[in-house]
């Protein structure tokens, strides 16, 4: 009569549940064995992604940082920048009580560069710091005779400070009914010194086909 795997196991003394925990303990030795490799992969894929990113970062810091949300200029700047423009056109007009030609320049940081330029981007004339913005304003042929109107004010902040512009239209004032004599877009480049904004640089771009003004050199 043939042994059973039972008595075979009792004639040689090894306990039936031994070789249940044997097969038990090998298949648990295994998992922890396969979750070891398991973690070590994500641990390498993890640490990939971070190399990468460091890498992107190195090589594009202008392009990611540029991706990041602008803040917001408080009211109070907003209507100061509204203000400085009004300052400013006031004193291109001759408006303003006392010398409007270092009231004009006074809207620029004492390194301030004002540039008249054709649609095409050739250059008429630029003064750069107080004196030079002063000397350039005395050469404008019509201050008394021109009024500025100015429309879309754009204010937005950038690093280190604001860019803007506007578009402006010059009417000569001294003709019956007045008329158009130059139109054209500004665009601008504000800084705050204390409490107060400043153009640091405005470029006045003629539009296409108005001639430029005949400045008294």
């Amino acid at each position: 009569m043939p042994l059973s795997f039972q008595k075979i196991l009792s004639i040689f003394d090894i306990p039936q549940s031994s070789s249940k925990k044997n097969v038990i303990y090998q298949d648990s030795d295994k998992q922890g064995r396969r979750q070891k490799k398991l973690t070590r992969r994500r641990m390498l894929l993890l640490a990939g992604v971070g190399l990468s990113v460091i890498v992107l970062i190195s090589f594009y810091p202008l392009e990611i940082s540029a991706q990041q949300p602008k803040k917001l200029l408080p009211p109070r700047d907003i209507l100061a920048i509204g203000q400085l423009n009004s300052n400013y056109f006031y004193a291109l007009d001759g408006l303003l009580e006392g010398y409007n030609a270092a009231k004009w320049a006074d809207t620029f940081t004492p390194d301030g560069t004002f540039l008249l330029k054709n649609a095409d981007g050739t250059l008429i004339t630029q003064a750069t710091g107080t004196q030079e913005l002063i000397d350039v304003y005395n050469t404008f042929p019509d201050v008394q005779t021109t009024r500025h109107w100015n429309n879309n004010l754009t204010i937005e902040p950038d690093f280190g400070g604001v860019k803007g512009g506007c578009y402006i239209i010059a009417m000569n004032i001294g003709n019956i009914p007045a008329s158009i004599i130059r139109t054209g877009l500004y665009e601008d480049r504000l800084v705050k010194i204390g409490d107060t904004w400043k153009f640091q640089s405005r470029s006045l771009i003629l539009d296409l086909n108005v001639p430029p003004p005949n400045m008294n050199n």
